[in-house]
């Protein structure tokens, strides 16, 4: 019983956690841009680092009332992890309930917002197919 309430224990402060690798195949669509400039970069930074600072601008955007200048300067100010409940460790990354509600709610958007362009290409191009093969019967009738 004693193993058990430690990780119940441990589980309380961090419950989601994930390894580097997993961590940036799950979530790596939410800082590709980033991820890109930092590869082309010429200084080498770990790409979770980068992707967890990129996601961590994100979460922490709609909730500080920042002015329109300071959003629009290109000074890179550090996001405070530990206050947004990301803590990144060796070779693991450490989620808070509330922070992981937050990635997977963004994730999800992005997934839908995908899914969308996709549908909304696919079904205009069915439209597009349609449209040539009424305008062949047209002409066909019209000879």
């Amino acid at each position: 019983a004693g193993v058990v309430e430690a990780v119940r224990v441990s589980r309380v402060g961090y419950p989601q956690r994930y390894s580097h690798s997993q961590f940036i195949s799950r979530y790596r669509t939410l800082g590709m841009r980033e991820l890109k400039k930092a590869a082309k970069a010429k200084t080498k930074v770990k790409p979770i680092a980068v992707l967890v600072d990129a996601i961590a601008k994100q979460m922490a955007l709609p909730d500080s009332k920042v002015s329109a200048d300071e959003k629009k300067s290109k000074t890179h100010n550090k996001v405070d992890l530990l206050a947004i409940g990301v803590q990144v460790g060796k070779t693991k990354v450490f989620l808070r309930r509330r922070a992981f509600d937050i990635i997977e709610k963004m994730r999800k958007d992005f997934m839908v917002s995908a899914a969308r362009k996709v549908q909304a290409v696919a079904r205009g191009y069915i439209q597009y197919r349609t449209f040539h093969e009424y305008c062949e019967a047209n002409i066909q009738l019209q000879c």
